[in-house]
């Protein structure tokens, strides 16, 4: 007889300070329903009162699942196999089963490739993912709250896994907020390895079409071919954060990725984002068309192609943190900006300009450059042509910066400055540069050095008499800018001194003035 229990929880998620677990945007009250199935070994999850998941954590699967993956509408997003296997479908890749999360070289272990296809004298080389308690099912938070271990095969335990999925749901937009605390038990090593690490496997309509067939080898040279199939229905699509779609996506670093598809008619779409507190953010996406969609911030030597190396460590003792949040949407399409509302990186933005005050920022002595009318940080050169810097009373580390800017009289040669305007840090442009007598926005400056890289498509993208969106976002000795929803550049600066206030620049020597507004920064 199963022995199973009920626990319904209304919950509403909200927006918190920067240094907490950010939440999305504001969602209407969903009913959680936790059935806890201890004879199956699986938690089913019902939200407002229909199927979506399980949380499987049978000690026969190589680690602990969500599957399947369940649209509002009944639509099943996930690949049935090897769990429950559907006609049709691919039978490729055992080892990729709903949503898990695990890695391809850990100790010199492959968690990510075991499964029950493994041959026993092979075993040895492999990982596996024990669970060993359901700590707590949360009625009020709507969470589930795991606890596994990385186990050699020969049952040595490695790490300790302590997960929080948090279920909630949007209109059609269902939501896993999965947290995952990894505790070193002794030295680990995760070398750099294209095999991981938060994975789904796709139901065959969400694929990208394929045209021929191909051989994929694992990480222990284990050759698994994938065979053509009819493409009836097929139609699936990878658009990521940066722009780009399809196979194109693979390699590539992203804030998120959505994979998207019709079936029977319906949009339906699976989205996957990062959060700027992981390692490796922005993740790179291990993306294939034939339905694995992967977000891996730990094979970076492998997707850079060797000009990034990070072979990420734990010493014993030591724990890190991953959150990821993963949506499953039917009915409509997801376009950025819908996306973008439940981004983990929005949601950390506090204002320090909406056009009342200057309350967040030190104001210059004797003041004649910087003030607000019509809700405009308006920016001029005093009669002596002398430079001024508007600076943040905050100091940030890893941050992000978002604002407004439009061009006024003169020859504007102004700036954003990242943790300070010491040699070591570097001033993202904006307007003409006094020594290259050209526009140079969002190139990095570097004091005394000139400007180490120029930012690309700023000629298409600036608007000269219109207002201009620009992101900045500085995590550890890495510079990215966005400049009109389009990213521009990507800087890394060895040495960089790593904290300090952000600050507006206005250069010296010059007749200038330009504007600003809806200034906020996110910290991370």
């Amino acid at each position: 007889m199963i022995r199973s229990f009920f626990l319904i929880s209304t919950f509403c998620i909200y927006s918190m300070s920067c240094n907490d677990q950010s939440r999305t945007t504001e969602a209407e009250p969903a009913s959680v329903v936790f059935v806890n199935d201890t004879a199956g070994q699986k938690v089913d999850v019902q939200l407002n009162g229909k199927p979506f998941t399980s949380y499987h954590y049978k000690a026969s699967l190589p680690k602990p699942v969500l599957f399947p993956l369940v649209t509002t509408s009944g639509k099943t997003l996930t690949r049935g196999f090897p769990i429950d296997p559907q006609p049709g479908e691919r039978v490729d890749h055992p080892h990729h089963m709903g949503h898990w999360l695990n890695y391809g070289d850990v100790n010199g272990l492959d968690f990510w490739n075991n499964s029950d296809a493994i041959a026993r004298e092979k075993l040895k080389d492999y990982g596996k993912i024990v669970h060993s308690e359901i700590v707590k099912i949360n009625q009020v938070e709507g969470s589930l709250t795991t606890k596994s271990a990385w186990q050699s095969t020969s049952g040595e335990s490695m790490l300790k896994e302590i997960t929080v999925f948090k279920f909630s749901q949007k209109g059609n937009t269902r939501i896993v907020d999965r947290y995952t605390t990894l505790t070193a038990l002794q030295d680990i090593s995760f070398k750099d390895n294209k095999e991981g690490f938060f994975g789904v496997r796709v139901t065959r309509a969400m694929e990208l079409p394929s045209k021929k067939p191909a051989i994929f080898v694992d990480a222990q040279g284990n050759p698994t071919e994938v065979k053509v199939l009819d493409n009836t229905g097929v139609n699936g699509n990878y658009l990521s954060s940066e722009g780009l779609e399809g196979n194109d996506v693979w390699g590539t670093r992203a804030e998120w990725v959505k994979l998207f598809s019709t079936i029977d008619g319906e949009a339906v779409s699976i989205t996957i984002m990062d959060n700027p507190n992981n390692v490796g953010y922005p993740t790179y996406w291990h993306a294939r068309d034939y339905g694995l969609f992967a977000a891996n911030p730990l094979g970076q030597e492998v997707f850079s192609k060797g000009k990034e190396v990070l072979n990420f460590a734990l010493k014993e003792g030591e724990s890190v943190s991953f959150h990821y949040r993963m949506l499953i949407h039917n009915g409509s399409v997801l376009g950025p900006n819908d996306i973008n509302k439940f981004s983990l990186v929005s949601s950390k933005y506090k204002s320090y300009f909406d056009g009342k005050d200057l309350s967040k920022w030190i104001i210059p002595e004797n003041n004649i450059w910087w003030s607000i009318e019509d809700k405009i940080l308006k920016v001029k050169s005093g009669p002596k042509q002398k430079g001024s810097t508007l600076w943040t009373k905050d100091k940030f580390d890893n941050f992000r910066i978002r604002l407004k800017f439009k061009f006024g009289s003169g020859t504007v040669d102004s700036g954003i400055f990242i943790r300070g305007d010491n040699p070591r840090n570097p001033q993202v442009q904006i307007g003409i540069s006094g020594s290259l007598k050209r526009d140079m926005t969002a190139s990095p400056y570097i004091p005394k050095q000139g400007y180490p890289k120029e930012a690309m498509l700023v000629k298409e993208l600036l608007k000269q008499d219109d207002w201009n969106k620009m992101e900045v976002e500085a995590i550890e000795n890495r510079y990215r800018v966005w400049l009109n929803d389009k990213q521009v550049m990507d800087y890394s600066l060895e040495n960089a001194n790593l904290v300090g206030p952000v600050g507006l620049q206005l250069h010296g020597k010059r007749e200038m003035e330009i504007w600003y507004k809806a200034i906020e920064i996110a910290c991370f």
